[in-house]
């Protein structure tokens, strides 16, 4: 049975009274404040989330393990448990975060995917899913969104 891919509903679908518009709703649905996504975060999120993850980025599991920088037998360990730590929770909602911003500004997963698959020279020839492995980079992927958000081609 194939899965329907998940829908990350833009600002104006989510109306503009939803204050976190930029938080991945794929993975947390609609909250109310940023204290409730640092809660989900502290309690660790459900490994079901890496996956969603994945999905949403068209990346196998070990790609998405190395920019989590997560190992592929910890990460079993956590499937059996049914949580992420929290330091993996960061990590996972770092990059569903940034798939949120990307997707708000271009308004199509598959554009989405496409650009963070896509290397640039920005990053020194690195994909900003490869450079957004650290939180630094992470920001720098974030800037450049921005970037191209307000018309800033370079």
């Amino acid at each position: 049975m194939k899965k329907q891919p998940l829908i990350y509903p833009t600002y104006e679908e989510q109306g503009h009274e939803a204050l976190m518009v930029e938080e991945p709703v794929a993975l947390f649905g609609t909250v109310e404040n940023r204290g409730e996504v640092i809660a989900r975060i502290k309690e660790g999120l459900p490994t079901e989330s890496f996956e969603k993850l994945r999905e949403e980025f068209g990346i196998t599991a070990v790609e998405l393990a190395k920019t989590l920088n997560i190992n592929m037998r910890t990460l079993s360990r956590r499937k059996q448990s049914g949580r992420l730590d929290i330091d993996e929770s960061e990590r996972v909602y770092r990059l569903a975060r940034l798939f949120q911003i990307a997707l708000n500004l271009f308004g199509d997963a598959g554009l989405v995917q496409r650009w963070f698959a896509a290397p640039k020279e920005i990053y020194g020839g690195l994909t900003p899913l490869n450079y957004a492995d650290t939180e630094p980079g992470a920001q720098e992927v974030e800037k450049q969104l921005r970037r191209l958000e307000h018309g800033v081609f370079y």
